[in-house]
C-alpha cells in the first residue's frame, strides 16, 4: 500500500488519536461525561476512516450519510485484499448509533457508553493492523 497523501493522513490520524485519548480519559468517569464519551468514540472512528481514505485515495470521505463511508471502506478493503472485515462492523455500529448518541432524547445507559468505547477501540486496532503501511506515516510528513 502506498500512501498518496501522507500529510492529510497524518492530520486525520492526529484528530482520531485526540478523540480516542479524550474518550479513554473521560471514560474513567461515566456519569459526568456519558454522552461525550460515546460521541468521542464515534468521531475517533470517523477521523481514522478519513485517514485511511485520504491515504489510499487522496480524498477525504465526503459522505453526509456516514453509512456510505462504510461501503467505501469495504471497497477499499477488498481492493487491498483485506479479507477480515470485522473492523468495518465496529465502524458501522458506531455510525448507526451516532444520531441516537448526539441527538436522541433518551439518557444513554452505561451499556451503550461502554459498547461505544469497546467498538471504537476494536475499530482502531483493526485499522492499525490492516492499514499499518498507511497509518504509520513518518514524522517528516507533519
Amino acid at each position: 500500500m502506498k500512501n498518496v497523501d501522507p500529510i492529510a493522513t497524518q492530520q486525520y490520524i492526529e484528530k482520531a488519536d485526540h478523540f480516542l485519548q479524550a474518550m479513554k480519559l473521560t471514560a474513567l468517569e461515566l456519569v459526568p461525561y456519558r454522552t461525550g464519551i460515546a460521541l468521542l468514540a464515534v468521531h475517533s472512528a470517523i477521523s481514522l476512516n478519513d485517514a485511511i481514505t485520504a491515504g489510499l485515495t487522496g480524498k477525504k470521505s465526503k459522505h453526509q450519510d456516514h453509512l456510505a463511508a462504510v461501503k467505501e471502506l469495504e471497497g477499499i478493503s477488498r481492493k487491498h485484499r483485506i479479507h477480515n472485515l470485522n473492523g468495518i462492523g465496529h465502524f458501522r455500529w458506531l455510525l448507526t448509533e451516532k444520531t441516537r448518541i448526539a441527538y436522541g432524547r433518551e439518557r444513554l445507559d452505561d451499556a451503550l457508553i461502554l459498547m461505544s468505547v469497546d467498538r471504537a477501540e476494536r475499530f482502531h486496532s483493526w485499522a492499525y493492523n490492516y492499514f499499518k503501511e498507511i497509518l504509520h506515516v513518518s514524522a517528516c510528513a507533519q
